[in-house]
């Protein structure tokens, strides 16, 4: 069944709470039953890793940063007074849920924001608290 219709499904169900059913037993089942379809639709565990990842300052400075353009590692462990060690560590915690990118040049790790729905999302929240404007 596709998201929108579980979702149209699962609304209606929820308009009778479930204390005013009739049946609550069936009741119970139906919701149980529209819930597990309709949130099958999502991925929580991948959202669960995103949240994680951003569950950290230095990952948000780390990336509040990278809304003005991508940066070396050297430039943000000055920014940011961190060991190349830790930057490292939480950059990669960035990439593995896919809101940074890196390209290697000569000897130099540029990293970038990736282009993504999350990215674009938190750039948005940044500004907003932050001030200043989203990247072109």
């Amino acid at each position: 069944m596709p998201k929108d219709i579980a979702r149209e499904e699962l609304s209606e169900l929820l308009e009778t709470h479930f204390c005013d059913a009739e049946d609550t037993e069936e009741h119970e089942s139906l919701l149980r039953k529209l819930t597990d379809e309709y949130l099958r639709h999502f991925d929580f565990k991948g959202r669960a890793r995103l949240f994680n990842a951003l569950a950290e300052e230095s990952r948000l400075k780390i990336l509040a940063l990278l809304t003005f353009r991508e940066m070396c590692v050297c430039e943000l462990t000055a920014a940011l007074d961190m060991t190349q060690p830790n930057l490292t560590y939480h950059v990669k915690k960035l990439e593995s849920v896919g809101l940074v990118g890196h390209e290697k040049r000569g000897k130099w790790v540029y990293y970038s924001l990736a282009d993504n729905q999350y990215v674009r999302q938190f750039e948005i929240i940044v500004c907003a608290f932050l001030g200043g404007s989203a990247r072109a």
